[in-house]
């Protein structure tokens, strides 16, 4: 089955995928980068936990702490 459009004199692909398989596509196009991430985030995240401690608080209270913001923000940058 021809999937092209005549538009204009050119000829366009469309794309039949459902939103669901252009969902997987990107996540499978943008895994690379997104690995690439882990380690310096988990330095971070160590950094933060380390730092907590040395100001005084608690294995536990600083685990807490660490954990909060880290789900607070997880795709705000942070």
């Amino acid at each position: 089955m021809d999937r092209s459009l005549k538009q204009g004199g050119k000829v366009r692909h469309l794309d039949t995928r459902s939103e669901g398989e252009k969902m997987v596509d990107s996540y499978i196009e943008a895994l690379p980068s997104a690995l690439k991430l882990f380690v310096p985030q988990a330095k971070g995240l160590k950094a933060k936990y380390d730092s907590l401690i040395a100001e005084g608080f608690t294995p536990v209270q600083a685990l807490e702490i660490v954990k909060t913001r880290y789900s607070n923000n997880i795709g705000k940058g942070d």
